[in-house]
């Protein structure tokens, strides 16, 4: 699975390389252990720009809608990724999350519950702060930026352009408070911090 997980890797990374211009900036170090890489979602180059951005292998949970998809759902389980029912607490797909956690590895989720076409971050589903709050493994928010431009909603052809990713500070659980506190209080900054990282500079 690591090997095809490379192989994709590299692959994508010579085909951004091709049409656009692709950077990485790191506002701070990432922590060691198991993260929970948290992303807006503008494209559905998304998740290859942060497959591309980072240097350890993550595990994406996806929605069940996608396994429907011919080919691309062949691609999904041999990726790994945890199918998750849209807009519900998918109580399987977040024990299957845990688990990962638990065993030292990553998970990315983009916790907008899809594509979406507001210019910021609005409003987010709480699975990422749950998995956060009950694992302790913190939250990295990553600001994607370009990948709208280079491949909008219902296009398949891409165009020239610029794809930045920035990565944030970790964001920690707050165990000291109430569970439904603690992950309000994360969701919050979860949010503010992914506005500003698809505004930070140099990531237009």
């Amino acid at each position: 699975m690591i090997l095809l997980y490379n192989l994709i890797k590299m692959i994508t990374t010579g085909l951004l390389a091709s049409f656009c211009s692709f950077s990485v900036k790191f506002i701070d170090d990432i922590p060691k252990g198991p993260c929970i890489f948290v992303a807006n979602h503008k494209s559905i180059l998304d998740p290859i720009a942060l497959i591309d951005a980072l240097d350890r292998r993550v595990f994406f949970l996806a929605s069940k809608d996608l396994y429907k998809i011919p080919i691309l759902n062949l691609m999904l389980n041999a990726l790994g990724t945890i199918p998750i029912k849209k807009n519900t607490a998918d109580v399987n797909a977040l024990r299957s999350a845990l688990k990962l956690l638990k065993n030292g590895y990553s998970i990315a989720v983009f916790p907008e519950g899809g594509i979406s076409l507001d210019k910021s971050v609005k409003k987010i589903y709480k699975g990422a702060m749950y998995l956060s709050y009950k694992s302790g493994s913190p939250i990295v928010p990553v600001g994607i930026s370009g990948t709208d431009v280079v491949l909008p909603m219902g296009e398949y052809l891409p165009r020239s352009g610029r794809i930045s990713v920035t990565v944030g500070k970790s964001i920690y659980p707050d165990l000291s408070l109430k569970k439904a506190e603690s992950l309000e209080k994360m969701g919050n900054a979860v949010i503010a911090a992914l506005n500003n990282l698809i505004n930070y500079p140099n990531s237009k």
